[in-house]
């Protein structure tokens, strides 16, 4: 509302006042103790304004106009209709009367005819303050029906099994008749299949691959016809090239291929939709459900039980929908069985009972049943593949487990494993734990043996009983010990009661009696009974330190850094070696320059009368004795023996080294050398020598030199094509010198597969001759 105020809020101006102005308009005066109020109604007159104007109108010739006009105005409004200035009601023809009807502000003409409607119409809308008028024209068509503007569409697609509407739109006057045709033959209704509208629209309903063709609409009034054309496609529904087997069957943890294929029309995006039960596979959210690599396959990894159900394939088009169903069952181990009970029964035996679990698509086939104990935790087998039997009537399996198999005084659990065909599946939640009886020890200790000690002790030691075998509390042990050659003669016991499970007794038997055979016995005793007794074992009492001393002790140089020493081999009698001979205690020490004290020992496990001595120092004396020794020591020294090593190996190696083919299987090695010191032994001769270089070097051949003659040595028998490594060394009393370096690699054989160089700063290049067929390659290395 556009509206003001004045005189301190006393007067409400209202400026160009409007229809929607009207009401009641209260003013309220007040102060800071009391109002007052008083009210106004406003009514306002308006000339009528229409809101609703005529419109230029084009009708067919022949066709009804109903023409209409509003308008708003107070007080009421009142309507009349002019044609070309002059009133209707009164210039109608009495003929026209029939035609025309006139009811207010709607103006209705039937039968339109261009010679006696055509004009220009006018509204006329008036009350007690004027009238307001509305023009509009009036035109009355004749045209020949022409498809120019709106012919029949070119093509049409419609789906199988779908409607089809096919407009037919000509421009016509008056409205022409309307035939179709199909491939030229003319189109008849079906009742509620194909339907002609007035309009010329056509409808087919359940549309048919025969209703594919060309469709042309023949439109005719009384100034012409005219037609048009357009083909009609039919879209195939998508056929199952390849449909899921149905039912399937599958083994638990195995990967599934379910395969569906379908043919659609190359014009239509075509889709698959797996669906499980009803929800979508790919509403799973994890990737054991993934599209196969095949159109529309699926495949399932690790199958679970949880996996069985219905498998819905939907394949989609835009207009169509097929789907194939098949029904996945899983099948594998037996499930886990329930509800396991112990039940005691006589003796140890006891009794279990248990449901079994889902069946998993294949009958029981049997069960293992394992147990496990306080005193071990390991699940241990004790019945195997048990037939399943016939259920009780509470269907219950049962099954009972000989005390035989059960250990005395011993808490068990047990648990069931169902097996069928396709092997064990989930064993059972442990029992509630059961508890065995007493027995007396049913075995006797294992691993009885012994030896060692002091002089006079006989050790006996054996294996403390484990908890499972005491099989009742208060377990302890008794001894028999005698001489093995005793004959018939009593054992002598011991009672071990006090000392509770140990493994371990020592018995003097008196310095005598060292390393003399004993039969030993061992027997386990609880609070129940005396177990069995073991079977007799020998062993032997302590050993004492032999008497046994080597003697004619002698020596003598092996080379520069090793001496070799021998003496008399000594009585081997019980009463010298007073045990087991384990070898001899070689003490040596540099004679003038250490004591006994500083000496070393070498150790030789042989019982042979010799030894050598390695790791000495050239040139030196040495001061040697020897000792025998057994399990409780060593036999007193022998008389020392004094022997010096020879001086050193060759210190320095030949060089200049040639290497030259003799024949297809030989060659010829010369070498340069120089004098020994004065530190080092006379030289003996030298040695070439020779492996296959893919062989480790301890498999090489020495070729021997000796002196007096020129510094040339030859190797036969070699294999043409194999290629060989080869040094020179000299050697003397001192050992083998140090070789010639680095080593020669060689061959004979092919000159086409040979090559030959050295790195020897003395030796630029390598020399390569020819001998018939033999051929020399060589290089430094």
């Amino acid at each position: 509302m556009n509206s003001s105020m004045t005189k301190y809020n006393r007067v409400l101006v209202l400026p160009k006042v409007a229809v929607e102005d009207m009401g009641e308009y209260v003013c309220t005066a007040s102060n800071g103790r009391n109002s007052i109020s008083a009210s106004v109604t406003l009514s306002i007159q308006s000339k009528p304004i229409f809101t609703i104007p005529l419109q230029d109108m084009h009708a067919d010739k022949g066709a009804d106009l109903t023409w209409t006009c509003e308008a708003f105005g107070i007080p009421e409004v009142r309507y009349d209709w002019l044609r070309n200035g002059e009133y209707l009601n009164r210039t109608i023809q009495p003929d026209d009367f029939i035609r025309y009807r006139i009811q207010e502000n709607f103006l209705t003409i039937r039968t339109l005819n261009p010679a006696r409607d055509q004009g220009v119409y006018q509204c006329k809308a008036r009350n007690q303050l004027g009238a307001t008028f509305s023009s509009g024209e009036l035109r009355v068509l004749t045209l020949k029906p022409s498809f120019s503007k709106y012919p029949v569409n070119k093509e049409t697609y419609a789906a199988e099994g779908g409607n089809l509407t096919l407009s037919c739109r000509p421009e016509g006057a008056p409205t022409p008749q309307f035939q179709w045709r199909r491939n030229g033959q003319l189109i008849t209704p079906e009742a509620g299949r194909v339907v002609i509208h007035r309009n010329g629209y056509l409808i087919i309903n359940g549309v048919r691959p025969q209703d594919e063709g060309r469709y042309s609409c023949v439109a005719q009034n009384e100034y012409g016809r005219d037609e048009s054309q357009g083909q009609v496609y039919i879209l195939r529904s998508p056929t199952f090239v390849q449909r899921p087997r149905n039912p399937v069957i599958a083994l638990i943890n195995d990967t599934l291929k379910l395969n569906c294929e379908v043919q659609a029309p190359p014009l239509l995006d075509l889709g698959y939709v797996w669906r499980i039960n009803g929800i979508r596979a790919d509403n799973f959210g994890h990737r054991r459900f993934v599209p196969g690599t095949e159109p529309g396959s699926l495949m399932i990894y690790n199958l679970t039980f949880y996996d069985y159900g219905t498998y819905e394939c939907q394949a989609r088009t835009p207009i169509h929908q097929i789907s194939a169903v098949t029904s996945l069952t899983v099948e594998g181990p037996p499930g886990k069985p329930g509800g396991l009970q112990t039940l005691a029964t006589t003796g140890r035996a006891v009794r279990l009972q248990w449901t079994d679990g889902a069946y998993n698509g294949k009958p029981l086939s049997s069960f293992d049943i394992e147990a496990r104990t306080t005193w071990n935790s390991t699940w241990i087998m004790i019945l195997k593949d048990v037939p399943p039997g016939a259920l009780t009537p509470l269907n219950r399996r049962e099954a009972v487990i000989d005390g035989s198999l059960l250990s005395p005084w011993s808490q068990y659990e047990f648990r069931i494993i169902p097996k069928n065909i396709y092997g064990p599946g989930e064993s059972s939640d442990p029992s509630p734990a059961q508890t065995t009886k007493e027995e007396r020890p049913l075995k006797y200790p294992a691993n009885i043996g012994g030896g060692g000690g002091n002089v006079g002790d006989l050790t006996i030691t054996w294996t403390p009983m484990s908890p499972q075998d005491q099989n009742a509390p208060g377990i302890w042990y008794r001894i028999f010990y005698k001489p093995a050659d005793s004959g018939d003669s009593d054992y002598r016991t011991e009672d071990l009661k006090m000392m509770g499970n140990i493994g371990l007794r020592v018995v003097r038997v008196g310095d005598k009696n060292f390393y003399r055979e004993y039969k030993v016995k061992v027997q386990a005793i609880n609070r129940q009974g005396e177990g069995p007794i073991s079977p007799d074992v020998v062993i032997f009492s302590a050993e004492a330190r032999p008497n046994a001393v080597p003697s004619e002790v002698a020596a003598r140089a092996f080379n520069s850094t090793a001496i070799r020493v021998w003496w008399r081999p000594i009585d081997m009698s019980r009463e010298s070696i007073r045990g087991k001979l384990i070898g001899f205690r070689i003490k040596y020490w540099k004679k003038d320059i250490e004591t006994p004290d500083d000496a070393t020992f070498h150790l030789s496990r042989a019982i042979n009368n010799s030894a050598i001595i390695v790791g000495l120092q050239p040139d030196s004396y040495y001061s040697i004795v020897a000792m025998s020794f057994n399990g409780a020591g060593s036999s007193t020294e022998s008389e020392p023996f004094i022997e010096r090593t020879f001086k050193s190996a060759p210190l320095k190696p030949p060089n200049a080294v040639v290497v030259e083919p003799l024949s297809p299987s030989s060659i010829r090695v010369t070498w340069r050398s120089s004098a020994p010191s004065q530190i080092e032994e006379p030289l003996s001769g030298f040695k070439v020598r020779y492996w296959e270089a893919d062989q480790d070097f301890s498999t090489y051949t020495d070729v021997y030199v000796p002196l007096g003659g020129d510094l040339i040595g030859e190797v036969r028998g070699l294999t043409p094509g194999k290629v060989y490594k080869l040094r020179v060394l000299a050697y003397s009393q001192g050992g083998d010198g140090r070789m010639s370096s680095p080593a020669w690699e060689f061959q004979l054989g092919d000159a086409q597969t040979l090559r030959g160089g050295a790195s020897q700063s003395s030796l630029s290049y390598c020399l390569v001759l020819a001998w018939m067929v033999a051929v020399l390659s060589c290089r430094w290395l």
